[in-house]
């Protein structure tokens, strides 16, 4: 049996299309379910670790990345199984396990059984995260299309949050170190990396790998804001490596600072704030995924 959290306002409410696709494809296939609906922020990881030991053949997310986060909080150093079924906007943690967008795809990958035990992300030693964790004008971009979210839902959204937030964003000025190694920087973004792309499908870090204990760092220094919307095709086809003003580098832990204090993307989410430390944890979190 398979305990489904479904998170109902995910996609801007589209989740319940793909939960009503997901019910009818566990029936069609004789596959057992529980059903459990998220109420409110942090309830999944509450769901999910009530669930925890009890024997389900895998913990599903029906929801958006801020789901299946929740969800991996509550799962992370056990030997329970994560299943993904995309039903959010941006949906880009998919990407990072192979998993497609297709419902009855998702369903498929988490029926074959396959599994990995994949590396995950911590933030100041407390919270994690499974994707990716940046700051600067990302962070601006979600506050702008949280905005016009209620108007506009998927990649359309982040667009227009993107174009309101250049107008009005001004470059971080930042102090990383990494491993050790410190360096400074004026940048319009930077971004700790386990996953490959957030953001709707912005690519910066289109070759990870979620088992070698490493994370990626990305900078995007200062850049011409005229400039902005000329890269960001770049990062859509999966080459970064055409933003010349882009760097990046390979480490298991960093540390960031600022002048100013400097909210944090978390997965999808805005958390914390500068100072923040950043550290892998090494096969921490069983995924479903193809072989």
């Amino acid at each position: 049996m398979y305990y489904l959290i479904f998170n109902p306002t995910a996609g801007a409410g589209r989740s319940k299309k793909t939960l009503q696709i997901v019910e009818e494809y566990c029936k069609a296939r004789g596959k057992k379910y529980e059903l459990a609906q998220t109420e409110r922020i942090g309830h999944a990881t509450q769901l999910a670790s009530s669930a925890v030991g009890k024997g389900y053949s895998g913990i599903i997310s029906v929801g958006g990345d801020g789901t299946i986060l929740e969800i991996a909080e509550a799962l992370k150093d056990t030997d329970e199984n994560l299943g993904v079924v995309p039903a959010g906007t941006g949906n880009d943690f998919k990407y990072a396990i192979n998993v497609p967008q297709d419902t009855k795809g998702a369903l498929d990958v988490i029926f074959a059984g396959n599994t990995k035990r994949i590396d995950i992300g911590v933030l100041n030693d407390d919270k994690c995260f499974l994707n990716i964790v940046g700051t600067g004008f990302d962070v601006d971009v979600i506050k702008n299309t949280n905005k016009v979210r209620r108007f506009l839902t998927g990649g359309g959204a982040y667009y227009i949050g993107i174009v309101l937030s250049i107008f009005g964003y001004k470059n971080a000025r930042l102090e990383i170190t990494m491993d050790g190694k410190t360096i400074k920087r004026t940048a319009l973004l930077i971004a700790v990396a386990n996953g490959q792309c957030y953001g709707g499908g912005l690519f910066v870090n289109p070759s990870a790998d979620l088992t070698n204990g490493k994370l990626n760092f990305i900078v995007i220094n200062k850049i011409a804001k005229y400039k902005i919307l000329l890269e960001l095709p770049k990062l859509q086809k999966a080459q970064p490596e055409l933003v010349k003003e882009l760097e990046s580098f390979s480490c298991s832990e960093v540390t960031i600072t600022s002048e100013k204090p400097r909210i944090f993307n978390v997965d999808g989410d805005l958390f914390g704030q500068t100072p923040m430390n950043i550290k892998v944890k090494s096969k921490a979190l069983n995924v479903f995924c193809p072989k």
